[in-house]
């Protein structure tokens, strides 16, 4: 279950403890009812008051209970829900590949464990509810009147046999639903983070075209799984209505003819049929919600039973050097880069070029262990990388994207991104990037927005840079990283890429001859 699994196990024991007083009191209630109609039958006053008062009573205590009860298994929710999500956090930031879609991220973390939780837990939590209020209605309903009891207990069992015809059906239509539901918000995604593209060339027709497609496509899928849910929950109170209900009722009345059983003891029964036949109906719509979780659940248990990365870390000491040997990169089937050979010694600056679309990014990833080699050899120190966790490797490298992210917090924590840095330190790389005028301006705290919103292009290229200085790694990885400054204020960040002593692997696609000619190597690609 997946409650049992991701949730903390006390808190489910007393939940569960709690539900056989939730479920008790639809028999509470019966006895009641039928002590109330005995009595009425009896003319007896003394035992009406009597059976009053135990009511009354009885009822202001179950109040409490389900108080109680609803405030625990809203805990058991958000205890399996903070669980879970933990899981594929840890999943997503440390273990899956770099994505190539946010979107399909996105939509998983917010779509698909929505409807894992209101399909899935929440339905635990119902079938646990239901199946114990079944019991307990079974078990009084005996005490009144076996025989009854027992046609009806048979007649609500007749949708089981629906539900279990229904479950491959729903797992597909769920399967559906998910890819659709993907697929929406990764073009919902695209036109929002393009809106100011897509208006300037007057291309909204074609975006609300193609964005109405796929809200189609989407609410196309959920109608079907949807529809297919409902479809069976009305095949099964048909069944429960006519098989689980008319005829009990009917052996019932045949009953008190007969003189088997009495009126106050049917009532009895009656009164506790609908928590037999409606828990045993709900709990069976409870497992079909809960099918439609089941690709959802594999990803999930996959996840948390990957383990970290089990191989040795290694002793590299200072570094001194590092190695690429007949490297090969693929992106799916395709190649990216072939025969790949790179030597570099500490201290030494390597200038890659190569033309746009040739993988100069792959190459600074694959050096962080961010992507795979599909074959050959990769060295730091002569030790062999393949074998080191990527943790280790890649703690060797700052980066400064072409591309800088940013957090949606102070400058400060843009730079530190929450280490422990000395205020000196901080200053010296936001110095070195020429970052100090921001700095001076508008004060370590200042909020940067949401992606950097409230920075200009070469500000936020800067604060990437600052972070790469401020972390000094052995080896600083660049990718275009002075595209967004000014030809005077490149030079000068260059020059701090040059100090001594800094090892520096930076691709470009145009450069000047100026700066080439200060690379210790050049190596072109393609």
């Amino acid at each position: 279950m997946i409650i049992w699994k991701y949730g903390n196990k006390l808190q489910i024991l007393l939940l569960m403890f709690l539900d056989i007083f939730v479920a008790a009191q639809m028999v509470f209630l019966a006895l009641m009812l039928s002590e109330f109609i005995a009595a009425g039958t009896a003319g007896d006053m003394d035992r009406f008051l009597r059976v009053a008062l135990i009511a009354v009573g009885g009822f202001t205590l179950i109040s409490v209970i389900n108080w109680v009860h609803a405030t625990v298994r809203n805990l058991v929710v958000q205890t399996v829900n903070l669980r879970i999500k933990t899981i594929m956090t840890t999943q997503i930031v440390d273990r899956d590949p770099l994505p190539d879609n946010n979107g399909t991220t996105i939509s998983f973390m917010t779509n698909d464990l929505k409807l894992l939780e209101t399909n899935g837990v929440m339905s635990e939590l119902d079938l646990l509810e239901d199946g114990l209020t079944a019991i307990f209605a079974i078990a009084g309903g005996i005490w009144f009147d076996w025989l009854t009891t027992l046609v009806f207990v048979a007649g609500s069992l007749f949708p089981v046999l629906i539900s279990g015809a229904a479950q491959k059906p729903i797992d597909k239509s769920s399967e559906a639903w998910t890819k659709q539901n993907a697929h929406y918000t990764s073009w919902l995604k695209d036109i929002l983070s393009g809106l100011d593209t897509v208006r300037t060339y007057q291309a909204n027709a074609i975006a609300k075209e193609r964005m109405t497609a796929a809200s189609s496509e989407l609410e196309g899928s959920l109608k079907k799984m949807d529809t297919l849910v409902d479809h069976i929950q009305v095949a099964m109170q048909y069944l429960g209505l006519t098989i689980g209900l008319l005829l009990p009722f009917g052996v019932g009345i045949a009953r008190i003819i007969t003189g088997a059983l009495t009126v106050a003891g049917f009532i009895g029964v009656v009164q506790l049929s609908n928590s037999i036949t409606n828990p045993l109906l709900d709990g069976l719509g409870a497992i079909n919600k809960r099918n439609t979780t089941r690709q959802i659940l594999k990803r999930i248990d996959k996840a948390a039973a990957a383990q970290a990365d089990q191989r040795a870390a290694q002793e590299l000491g200072i570094f001194h050097d590092l190695k690429l040997a007949g490297v090969q990169l693929t992106r799916g089937e395709k190649t990216i880069v072939s025969d790949l050979n790179l030597a570099i010694e500490r201290g030494q600056h390597i200038l890659l070029k190569a033309p746009s679309g040739f993988g100069k990014t792959t190459i600074l990833y694959a050096l962080q262990g961010e992507v795979p080699l599909a074959n050959g050899n990769y060295l730091i120190n002569d030790q062999n990388m393949l074998t080191m966790p990527q943790t280790q490797l890649i703690q060797n490298f700052s980066l400064i994207k072409q591309t800088p992210f940013m957090f949606a917090d102070t400058l400060r924590f843009n730079l530190t991104l929450g280490g422990q840095f000395a205020d000196a330190e901080i200053n010296t790389a936001a110095k070195r990037a020429h970052l100090d005028a921001l700095v001076a301006e508008k004060g370590w705290d200042y909020q940067v927005g949401e992606s950097g919103h409230n920075l200009s292009g070469g500000q936020i290229q800067r604060v990437e840079i600052a972070r790469a200085f401020l972390h000094q790694r052995p080896v600083l990885l660049a990718d275009e990283a002075t595209s967004a400054l000014g030809e005077k204020l490149a030079d000068e960040i260059h020059q701090e890429f040059f100090a001594p002593g800094q090892t520096v692997i930076e691709v470009a696609h145009h450069i000047s001859p100026e700066w080439e000619a200060k690379f210790d190597q050049v190596i072109t690609l393609g």
